[in-house]
């Protein structure tokens, strides 16, 4: 029972030191999924700027940024994510990471061929970057079996 309980506790709480490395399609972000969905698991220090909620979904906020809209990144209804920008508009993934829906500050939905997906991730790693950068490597690298357990979520 212990060597479950280690086991599982491994896993959740360095699942994106493991998503950094596994295996995984274009196009899916093992690193973003991880972190959103096991916020509440993995290292989450005191970061200045950096806020986490977990009431409800999984959110981190930064306010490191000189802006009125405050720009989170967040997992809801497990494996579905959210990102709001800086120039608050609101985008939606879901659980393979693929844009499904943005909306701007009018209430006004986007045009999915208008957005560049990969500036948009990089948007969202720059606001995340400094909690994936307090992840550290586990003890006991379960790699292997993290990659077995996921193959199919990022593949």
């Amino acid at each position: 029972m212990a060597t479950f309980a280690y086991t599982f506790d491994n896993l959740k709480s360095y699942s994106v030191y493991y998503a950094q490395h596994t295996p995984h399609k274009p196009g899916t972000e093992p690193v973003l999924m991880e972190l959103a969905d096991n916020l509440f698991w993995v290292n989450t220090p005191d970061i200045d700027g950096i806020d986490y909620d977990f009431d409800g979904g999984n959110t981190i906020y930064n306010y490191n940024y000189n802006i009125p809209d405050t720009p989170y990144f967040t997992s809801f209804r497990y494996n579905e994510y959210a990102y709001l920008s800086s120039k608050y508009v609101f985008y939606t993934f879901d659980k393979n990471f693929q844009l499904n829906f943005a909306m701007d500050r009018n209430d006004k939905v986007v045009d999915l061929s208008t957005v560049d997906v990969e500036e948009l991730k990089r948007e969202i790693y720059r606001t995340v970057q400094p909690v994936i950068d307090a992840q550290y490597a586990p003890w006991i690298n379960l790699q292997w079996l993290y990659d077995w357990v996921n193959k199919d979520k990022f593949n």
